[in-house]
C-alpha cells in the first residue's frame, strides 16, 4: 500500500467504525425513547398518585415496576390486590378506610428484590406501561437467548458442511453461551436460588468472552498459542471466583474488577488480530471490528453506565445481539455478492477461453481438413501414376520394344495397342463407378466388351444373381476386378478359340460375392501351366490382382472342356 493509500484506508475503516457505533446507538436511543413515553409517569408513583385515581369502577388500575415476583399491593382507601411482574391489575374501592399512611408492598414468600416501584393511574395507561416493562424485562432477552441459541446451535449442526471449521465450532459456542449469559442474567436469580449461583452466572460470562477471544482468533487466521492463552485468562478468572466465593468475600466488587480487566484484554486482542487480518482482508476485518467493538460497547454500557432500573431503560447488552446478528448477515450478503462477482467474472473469463479456443480448434479443422484433402489427392494422382505406369505404361513398353525388335507383326502390335485401351478404359470405369453397386460396375464391364467379342464371334452373357441392393467396391479394388476379368477374357481370346463366354456374380455367403468367367474354349491343364513360360503374364497376373482385392482365385479347367475362373472377395475387407 502506498503512502497515499494508507491515510484513506485508515479514514475508511474509522468511518465504518463510528457509523456502526452511531447506527446501533441511535437505535438505541430511539427504542429507549419509545419504551419511556410509554411506561408510566413519576407523578403517577405511589402513594403520591394514590389522591388522583378516579373512583368509577373499572377506570383504576396499578402495577409494579422492577417486581421480582407476586406481591400484595395496599392503598389507603382501596382494596389490596396481588401484582405479578409485568402485569397490572384493576383497583376497587374499599368499603371501609383503611387508614392514613402510604401503599404498602409485600412480596410473598421472599422479601422483594432489586428496587420495586408502584404506580397507580388510568388501567389502560398502567397495561401499556406494564406492557412495555414486560417487553424489555422478559420478551426482548427470550427474543435476544432463542436467537443466540439458535444461531448457536445451527452453526455447531451444520460443522460437516463446512468441514468442521474452527471458526464455525467457536463461534457456535461463543452464540450458545451469549444465550446462556442472557438467560442467567436476567432470570437465573430467580429460577437458581442457590448459594453457588453467582460462580455459575459470572463463570458463564467468562467462558463467553472467552469464546469471543478464541471466535476472534479463528476469523484472523488460527494461532494455537493464542487460544490457549484465551482459555488460561478464562482459568484464572474462574479460580478468583471460587476463592471469593469460599472465603466469603465481596463478590461484587471482585467481578467489577473482573469485567473491567476481562473487556480491556479483550477490546485489546480483537484490535490486534483484526488489525493484523487487515493487511489480507482489510473489507471484512475492519467490518467485524464494528460488529465487534459494538458488543463490547453495550457491555460496558450496561456493566458501567446502566441507569437505575426504575427508569424503564432497554439493557444495551440485550438489543446488541439482534442487531449484531443483522450485521453478520449484512457482511455475508457482502462476501455473497463478492463471490458472486468473482464467479461472474471467472465465468466470463472461462467464457472468452472457450470462444479462443473454438476458433483455434476450428482453424486448426479446417486447415486439417484441407491437409487431408491435399494428401488424398496426392494419394489419387500417386495410385493414377501408379495404375498408369503399371498398367498402360507397362503394355506400350512392351509392345515399342518388341516393335523396335521387329519381333511382332500388325495383328500383334493391334493387339497390343487394344489391350492399352481397354486397360486405360479399366481405369476410367474405376473412377467413374468407384463405390457404385457391383452389379452396375460389372454390367458396364459387359457392355464395354461385348461388341468387340460379338466382331470375333463370340457371345458374352453377363448374369447377377446377387440381392438388392448390391454391395460395392471402391475404386482401387474395382479396377483390380476389371484388369482381372480383362486378363481372363484376352487368355481366353489368345489361347482357348472360345465361341462363348458366360460372366456370373452371385453371393457366396459370410459377407463375400463370387464372380464367375468361363468360356467353352480348348481348356488347358491348370498344373501343366503353372510352370509354362507365359504363366508369368497370365494366370499369375490375375492370383496376384485377386491378392489385391483381398480375395481368392480358383482356375477350373481341362483339355477339351474349356474353363472357369472363379474369384471369391470378401465385401468386408
Amino acid at each position: 500500500m502506498t503512502a497515499a493509500g494508507r491515510p484513506a484506508g485508515w479514514v475508511r475503516a474509522l468511518a465504518i467504525i463510528l457509523g456502526a457505533q452511531l447506527l446501533f446507538w441511535s437505535v438505541y436511543g430511539l427504542i429507549v425513547l419509545g419504551l419511556r413515553e410509554a411506561g408510566a409517569r413519576e407523578d403517577q408513583r405511589l402513594p403520591a398518585a394514590a389522591a388522583a385515581l378516579s373512583p368509577e369502577p373499572g377506570r383504576a388500575g396499578a402495577f409494579v415496576a422492577n417486581l421480582s415476583g407476586p406481591a400484595i399491593l395496599r392503598i389507603p382507601g382501596w382494596q389490596p390486590v396481588i401484582v405479578s411482574p409485568g402485569e397490572a391489575v384493576l383497583l376497587s374501592r374499599a368499603q371501609a378506610g383503611v387508614g392514613d399512611g402510604g401503599g404498602l408492598l409485600t412480596c410473598l414468600g421472599a422479601p422483594c428484590a432489586g428496587e420495586p416501584t408502584p404506580y397507580a393511574g388510568p388501567i389502560a395507561q398502567m397495561r401499556k406501561a406494564a406492557a412495555v416493562e414486560r417487553l424489555q424485562r422478559y420478551d426482548m432477552v427470550w427474543l435476544a437467548v432463542a436467537q443466540a441459541m439458535i444461531l448457536g446451535a445451527a452453526l455447531l449442526v451444520l460443522l460437516p458442511v463446512n468441514r468442521n471449521s474452527r471458526l464455525q465450532v467457536a463461534t457456535g459456542v461463543f452464540m450458545i453461551l451469549v444465550g446462556a449469559d442472557a438467560w442467567l442474567t436476567t432470570f437465573g436469580a430467580d429460577a437458581l436460588p442457590y448459594a453457588g449461583f453467582p460462580l455459575l452466572r459470572y463463570g458463564v460470562e467468562y467462558l463467553m468472552l472467552a469464546a469471543a477471544a478464541v471466535s476472534v482468533n479463528a476469523f484472523a487466521g488460527w494461532r494455537p498459542r493464542e487460544a490457549w492463552a484465551a482459555g488460561g485468562c478464562f482459568a484464572v478468572a474462574f479460580v478468583v471466583l471460587v476463592t471469593t466465593l469460599l472465603s466469603g468475600g465481596r463478590f461484587s466488587v471482585v467481578t467489577a474488577w473482573l469485567d473491567a480487566a476481562a473487556m480491556i484484554l479483550l477490546t485489546g486482542y480483537g484490535a490486534v488480530a483484526l488489525l493484523r487480518m487487515a493487511r489480507n482482508a482489510p473489507g471484512p476485518a475492519i467490518r467485524v471490528l464494528a460488529l465487534l467493538l459494538v458488543g463490547l460497547a453495550s457491555i460496558v454500557f450496561d456493566l458501567f453506565l446502566f441507569p437505575p432500573p426504575s427508569r424503564f431503560v432497554l439493557q444495551a447488552s440485550v438489543l446488541a445481539p439482534p442487531l449484531t446478528t443483522f450485521g453478520i448477515l449484512f457482511e455475508i450478503a457482502l462476501q455473497g455478492r463478492r463471490l458472486n462477482q468473482e464467479a461472474e467474472g471467472a465465468r466470463s473469463d472461462l467464457e472468452r477461453q472457450v470462444l479462443e479456443q473454438d476458433a483455434s480448434l476450428l482453424r486448426s479443422s479446417q486447415l486439417l481438413r484441407h491437409q487431408e484433402r491435399q494428401i488424398a489427392v496426392d494419394a489419387e494422382r500417386q495410385r493414377l501414376l501408379r495404375d498408369m505406369h503399371d498398367g498402360v505404361g507397362g503394355v506400350l513398353t512392351h509392345l515399342l520394344l518388341d516393335v523396335r525388335g521387329a519381333r511382332l507383326g500388325p495383328q500383334e502390335i493391334e493387339q497390343g495397342l487394344q489391350a492399352a485401351v481397354d486397360d486405360l478404359r479399366n481405369m476410367a470405369s474405376a473412377i467413374d463407378t468407384g463405390n457404385e453397386p457391383i452389379d452396375e460396375a460389372l454390367a458396364m464391364f459387359r457392355e464395354r466388351m461385348a461388341g468387340r467379342l460379338a466382331r470375333a464371334g463370340i457371345a458374352f452373357d453377363y448374369r447377377c444373381a446377387l440381392p438388392a441392393p448390391a454391395p460395392s467396391l471402391d475404386a482401387r479394388r474395382l479396377l483390380s476386378l476389371y484388369r482381372l476379368l480383362q486378363e481372363g477374357v484376352a487368355n481366353s481370346l489368345r489361347h482357348a478359340a472360345p465361341s462363348r463366354i458366360d460372366l456370373t456374380a452371385e453371393a457366396a455367403g459370410g459377407g463375400a460375392i463370387r464372380i464367375r468367367l468361363e468360356d467353352d474354349g480348348a481348356g488347358f491343364a491348370p498344373d501343366a501351366a503353372a510352370g509354362s513360360p507365359g504363366e508369368g503374364r497370365g494366370l499369375a497376373n490375375m492370383r496376384r490382382r485377386a491378392a489385391q482385392m483381398g480375395g481368392d482365385l480358383t482356375i477350373e479347367s481341362a483339355p477339351g472342356n474349356g474353363a472357369k475362373l472363379v474369384l471369391t472377395i470378401p465385401i468386408t475387407v
